[in-house]
């Protein structure tokens, strides 16, 4: 068998008997050509930004927004998803808001297939439905966080962590939601 119908390697070391000698430069990890900034904010139907106490039986709005600068950007792709997590302060249950919206709406917090080269600006916004968070007798009292992902190489309906490379990951604390 001649070495070019020999199969070419998928993972390093790729030719381990070869001295591989050329020149390169790469940008890495140059936040000039490579940064992320984000943001998630629950939006009560007040719109008053300093209202942390939401009715549970009234629809409001959860909004994610990545903004990604940097010419690396465009040569990168994957799948996005986003949640909230729900930390309960004295009685209640701890969740994350994925497993407690319908399916149609557990689908909007992915981008399934997203493209750098298409867009670097990204909004996920969601109406969560009445009744969706839980809320006791005098009502329930939440830390909340919220995170994101991007992954590549994977598919994105598919929720185990090892069926997709992670490349970005982050958080941000929203403080505390009292629902009632």
């Amino acid at each position: 068998m001649t070495e070019a119908a020999v199969e070419t390697p998928t993972k390093p070391p790729c030719w381990p008997k070869k001295d591989l000698d050329g020149f390169t430069e790469i940008f890495l990890p140059s936040e000039r050509y490579l940064k992320a900034y984000w943001d998630c904010d629950i939006i009560d139907d007040d719109q008053n930004p300093q209202d942390t106490i939401i009715e549970s039986k009234e629809t409001f709005k959860v909004r994610f927004r990545v903004e990604l600068k940097g010419r690396l950007w465009k040569c990168i792709c994957g799948h996005w998803c986003f949640d909230l997590c729900f930390t309960a302060i004295g009685d209640g249950t701890d969740f994350n808001l994925s497993d407690h919206l319908p399916s149609n709406l557990k689908e909007k917090l992915r981008l399934c297939y997203w493209e750098g080269c298409k867009t670097r600006c990204i909004e996920i916004c969601i109406d969560v439905p009445p009744g969706t968070i839980p809320a006791e007798y005098c009502g329930t009292l939440y830390q909340v966080g919220a995170k994101f992902e991007l992954r590549c190489c994977g598919d994105c309906d598919c929720e185990k962590p090892e069926h997709g490379h992670l490349a970005v990951a982050g958080h941000e604390p929203e403080g505390e939601y009292m629902f009632v």
